[in-house]
């Protein structure tokens, strides 16, 4: 006992208290899965930087194409899809500055480049996306910023310039700190670089050169605001609802089981109440367990007290008459042979009387034991009780159907039966099987009314001064109990009549 409070175990409270935290935390710990839908936000910018890319990349193509022949082919485009990932190997350093070119572009780009300026520079006040236009050499024509600089150092732009398309992700420069939130969110710290080379007639002419920073979850979120409100109620609520019904059906049963047991510990003789509030089936089923347990164990510690008190009784009076009578023939030094053997007849008397009282209450504790398993009908055990009971006229009816008690143990309960019939003035006794039943009928002297209610008691009886024990009926009993099996008086006007019943199934069935 000590080591088991030596060994620590959380409580059922804290367990559960444990378990509705995690629920809560589920929707916080989504949070942490942000790198993915990051992913998702960077491939959907990208997306949009390619669209915005090829619509000015043919732009510029037309307003090139405007200085050349009618018939000039401007080439075939492939569909291009996103396909940038945030990792550790992907994301480039910061964009390196742009440099002052070694010659400045022609007045021709300057003029598409001055064209291109006034669509994009209105664009971005809607997309936030940062345009750059630039000629063959990687000189910025137009845009909105940088005119006039080089960006062909830029790995991305030469890689356009060379008629391949290039998307990038960069670390992001910013010009304020970073709030602590957003370093949730991968995808606000990186600007994804956009470069589409620009071909008329199978020629790159130029390139277009686009970047965005990704936009971040919490602007999701709060767009979402009322929606993730809800869902947070939802959450909350159903955490609420677990809990209670947690509580209801679990943790308030187990506590109620456990302070009637404490009770039932503390005070023996207090009797088991059935609880308020049992929950659910299981508990209801367990609290009938403990109730049928502490109702058994209550009434074995009521049987011993019974038991010791009737024992103290019987005994004393023999024993009494023994210890006078030997007293008696060891004090008188004048008594004759016939007062002599009177008093030893006295001994031997108490003495055997003793001997019975000693030999009931052994068949009484060894019946309260389990009886072993089997199967027996009347038949079996119709010539032992038929010779044991000479005196007796006994009729059985149906002794063929097969009842669930073993042989030796049915003749030891018909032995009870019929020697009280016979010390009843009973003549003739009938045993009559039936579904799931014993009946034992006599033409006897019958039960009184006053003593129906006694016959079960152990050491009950009114035949005390011819030697009777009172224990017979409590040895049938305590047998029967032991296989789930009952006995009952029934009322009839001769004799007396007992029924025995046997547990059976739904279906009628012995089990």
């Amino acid at each position: 006992m000590s080591r088991l409070k030596q060994k620590w175990r959380p409580r059922l409270s804290f367990v559960l208290l444990a378990m509705l935290g995690l629920v809560l935390c589920l929707p916080i710990a989504g949070l942490f899965l942000f790198s993915f839908y990051a992913n998702q936000l960077v491939q959907q910018t990208e997306e949009s930087l390619l669209t915005q890319a090829s619509v000015l990349s043919a732009t510029f193509a037309v307003l090139y194409a405007g200085a050349l022949p009618e018939n000039a082919d401007f080439g075939a485009f492939t569909p291009v899809f996103p396909s940038l990932s945030l990792n550790a190997d992907t994301i480039l350093p910061p964009r390196p500055e742009a440099v002052e070119p070694e010659k400045p572009a022609s007045e021709f780009y300057l003029e598409i480049g001055v064209q291109l300026s006034a669509i994009v520079i209105s664009a971005k006040k809607q997309t936030l996306v940062g345009y750059r236009l630039l000629d063959i050499h990687g000189i910025v024509i137009g845009g909105t910023a940088e005119v006039g600089l080089s960006l062909a150092g830029v790995t991305e732009v030469a890689t356009a310039l060379n008629g391949q398309i290039a998307s990038v992700p960069r670390v992001r420069l910013r010009e304020t700190p970073e709030p602590a939130l957003y370093a949730l969110s991968r995808g606000t710290r990186v600007r994804i670089f956009v470069a589409m080379p620009v071909v008329v007639d199978g020629q790159v002419i130029g390139a277009v050169y686009l970047s965005r920073t990704p936009n971040h979850i919490f602007r999701f979120l709060y767009g979402e605001r009322v929606n993730l409100a809800k869902a947070a109620g939802f959450v909350v609520l159903a955490t609420g609802l677990i809990g209670f019904v947690f509580w209801r059906f679990i943790t308030r049963p187990v506590h109620e089981l456990i302070n009637r047991t404490r009770k039932i510990g503390a005070n023996p003789k207090a009797r088991w109440r059935s609880a308020a509030h049992a929950g659910t089936r299981e508990f209801a089923t367990l609290g009938d367990s403990f109730q049928t347990m502490a109702t058994r164990l209550q009434d074995r510690q009521e049987a011993i007290d019974t038991f010791t008190s009737h024992v103290t009784h019987e005994l004393k009076s023999p024993l009494t008459a023994v210890r006078g009578a030997a007293e008696l023939l060891r004090e008188s030094k004048t008594m004759s042979d016939n007062q002599r053997n009177r008093f030893l007849e006295n001994i031997l008397s108490d003495t055997k009387r003793m001997e019975v009282l000693l030999k009931a209450m052994r068949d009484l504790a060894q019946s309260e034991q389990p009886m072993a398993a089997g199967a027996s009908c009347l038949q079996e055990v119709q010539e032992q009780l038929s010779r044991q009971f000479d005196q007796l006229d006994i009729q059985l009816e149906n002794e063929m159907t097969v009842l669930p008690v073993q042989r030796e143990n049915m003749a030891i309960i018909l032995g009870h039966l019929l020697e009280n019939a016979a010390e009843n003035g009973a003549q003739r006794v009938i045993l009559t099987v039936g579904p799931g039943s014993l009946r034992i009928r006599d033409d006897g002297n019958g039960i009184s009314d006053g003593n129906l209610l006694k016959i079960m008691s152990p050491f009950f009886t009114t035949r005390r001064e011819v030697g009777g024990t009172g224990m017979g009926l409590s040895i049938v009993k305590s047998m029967l109990d032991s296989v789930g099996g009952k006995i009952s008086v029934v009322a009839q006007q001769d004799g007396a009549c007992f029924l025995i019943e046997f547990p059976t199934d739904d279906n009628g069935e012995l089990k």
